[in-house]
């Protein structure tokens, strides 16, 4: 298990690039689940038309009212139910800080490893509550298996929690839980708090959604903008829940949380919302492209309903390094508990094609 505040991410090593000698722009970058048609450029060109010497130079509306206000009306909830925030990371630690310090923490896996970082800093255990369809085979070790929803329910009820956390869809493995799934999970555990993390929900061809259950008051709907509009550089995010839940938040909340560009940025996203149906629809086409192409040379990418992948390859860590001297990186993921799989995230066809040959290259032992 990596040290406290030392989880690796599928986002550029820029010590790594720099001793490469490369550009980040020089990259093929598969290991980074955002949507590579972005950002939309009417975004880009509000940015370069807000971007003057004023707006550097005043402070940002610590509440991020208008943003706020536009989520609101978007999900149909009450604008004191969002927080926005820089990022839901940054989000997940605001909720550890109140919500986890020494409490018994359930988490559905392998997933995203900052729900038991953020559990780790605050000193809760975590029970590691095996995700439907996924089996530990060793400490932190899992793969497939049938796994039922029944089975991982039994799990959680045994578990006690006082907070689950579940990544929805799945981060790194691309599966969903729906809502009668979900319901069955939280009947297991109805007095826990639940934090549910949709981050790439919008990438599904039917996204799942459910904000509306932050009515039950136990619930926290995390959302990412960064992923779906490719905001990385901005950082933004925000989260669901009852007013009860997000006022606290909201005062605990460090001030001038979330700079004012990248709150431009979200307000401009909310009128492009036909550009994130386009591209995202685009985008499953391509990924279903690039696993047919995959298939076809021999690779067995696994099941997914989003635009990333897990693929079972012999030694992950050394394909990684093989391809990364070809400017291609792509996700290893032992960190997730899962030394045996690559995690591909799709990107256009010229670029998929690209990885195809390389790693059909190295299949034959010519790379």
């Amino acid at each position: 298990m990596s040290p406290v505040g030392q989880i690796p991410h599928g986002t550029l090593d820029y010590a790594e690039v720099a001793a490469l000698g490369v550009r980040p722009d020089d990259l093929l970058v598969f290991s980074s689940n955002i949507n590579p048609y972005g950002p939309p450029p009417a975004v880009v060109k509000a940015l370069r038309a807000a971007l003057t010497p004023a707006i550097v130079a005043r402070y940002p509306d610590r509440l991020s009212l208008e943003l706020r206000a536009r989520l609101a009306a978007y999900h149909r909830v009450p604008e004191t139910a969002i927080l926005v925030g820089n990022g839901t990371a940054d989000l997940l630690w605001l909720i550890g800080l109140l919500h986890l310090r020494q409490r018994r923490i359930a988490v559905l896996t392998p997933t995203f490893g900052e729900y038991e970082n953020v559990a780790a800093l605050m000193a809760a255990p975590v029970t590691r509550v095996d995700y439907p369809g996924w089996q530990r085979r060793a400490e932190g070790i899992f793969t497939a298996g049938e796994n039922a929803v029944a089975n991982c329910a039994q799990a959680l009820a045994a578990a006690q929690p006082e907070v689950v956390f579940v990544c929805n869809p799945n981060n790194p493995t691309g599966q969903v839980l729906h809502p009668d799934e979900l319901e069955q999970l939280y009947a297991a555990a109805p007095a826990a708090l639940w934090i549910v993390d949709e981050a790439y929900s919008e990438f599904m061809a039917l996204p799942v959604s459910s904000i509306p259950w932050i009515e039950r008051g136990n619930w926290l709907v995390l959302r990412s903008m960064t992923k779906d509009f490719a905001l990385g550089g901005l950082r933004l995010g925000y989260v669901a829940g009852a007013p009860a839940l997000i006022g606290p938040l909201q005062q605990a909340q460090s001030p001038w949380n979330t700079n004012s560009l990248a709150q431009l940025a979200g307000i401009a996203c909310m009128d492009q919302l036909n550009w994130r149906k386009t591209t995202l629809a685009q985008l499953r086409a391509d990924c279903a492209a690039l696993r047919r192409e995959l298939q076809a040379a021999g690779f067995t990418p696994r099941p997914t309903t989003v635009n990333y992948f897990l693929m079972p390859v012999a030694d992950p860590a050394r394909l990684r390094a093989v391809l990364l001297q070809r400017r291609i990186v792509i996700r290893d993921c032992t960190s997730f508990g899962l030394p045996s799989y690559v995690r591909i995230a799709t990107q256009q066809p010229d670029a998929n094609r690209r990885l195809v040959a390389a790693l059909v290259e190295y299949g034959s032992g010519e790379l």
